[in-house]
């Protein structure tokens, strides 16, 4: 993953503009962040989780991203593989910047732990400069910092309400706090429990035992009782089985016509 690329070449850099290229598709790469990032995409396409909400960032936008732990969906849908620039940078940059260019009250109510915008014409000649600087060896660490305080201040002065309230909510949240969002935002999504875990900043084991005094169940018990009661109020309202069972999270019909007969006693078709 990205990350771990820069971990690789530089664990101990304050900031870091590192090319991705990948040719190969990748569904569902756990990914933590130990930095903010920042992605520039030229090509592809990435669906990214946070929390189960889903983020897409492709050639139109850019995307900034906090700290935290994150899963990559990359090239889905058959999209040509991704070609883009990231960067890596610690929280005090972002800090700085907003102190110098935004003059605005912090709102507890709109925190985000990410940002994503539009490219324009300074944004795509930005990542044309650094395309054409980035193997080259006057890239040197203080024009990096140089590039960084250039693109942080343009989005300060564009976006100053989103700069602004940018912070790593989600650690930021009690372990229950976590858990509960986390499970309320993927109760139809095909997410493991372990990766269910991953998003709470949790081992599978923590997570299990804190859920347990959350919820009095086991995560995949309670997961699967929310998806068929679902399930049973769309057929009694003359949904049809076929019609829904990618909707509460099952992969085929086959897997949601089992639990459901399991659960319920008649299959789906035969309930009313």
């Amino acid at each position: 993953m990205p990350d771990k690329i820069a971990t690789r070449e530089n664990p101990k850099s304050r900031l870091s503009f590192i090319p991705y290229v990948s040719e190969e598709p990748l569904v569902k790469g756990k990914s933590r962040l130990t930095q903010h990032m920042i992605s520039l995409i030229m090509k592809g396409e990435k669906h990214i989780y946070n929390d189960g909400k889903p983020i897409v960032i492709n050639p139109a936008n850019i995307l900034l991203l906090s700290a935290g732990n994150y899963i990559f969906t990359e090239r889905p849908n058959g999209n040509p593989g991704i070609r883009s620039i990231i960067v890596f940078f610690d929280d005090d940059f972002l800090q700085d910047a907003v102190r110098n260019n935004i003059k605005l009250p912090k709102d507890p109510a709109k925190k985000t732990p990410n940002i994503l915008v539009p490219k324009d014409d300074y944004i795509n000649n930005f990542i044309g400069s650094v395309q054409s600087l980035i193997n080259d060896t006057i890239f040197t660490e203080s024009m990096q910092i140089a590039k960084l305080n250039e693109l942080l201040t343009y989005l300060c002065t564009r976006f100053p309400e989103e700069l602004n309230n940018f912070q790593n909510v989600s650690v930021a949240k009690t372990p229950e706090e976590r858990i509960q969002n986390v499970m309320q935002q993927n109760v139809f999504n095909d997410f493991s429990v372990s990766e269910l875990a991953f998003f709470c900043h949790m081992s599978l084991s923590t997570f299990k035992r804190k859920f347990q005094q959350i919820y009095n169940q086991q995560p995949a018990k309670w997961l699967q009782q929310q998806r068929l009661s679902a399930a049973a109020t769309l057929l009694k309202n003359g949904s049809k089985p076929s019609e829904i069972y990618l909707q509460v999270g099952y992969e085929n019909h086959s897997s949601f016509s089992q639990a459901f007969k399991a659960h319920f006693g008649k299959l789906p078709k035969d309930y009313n």
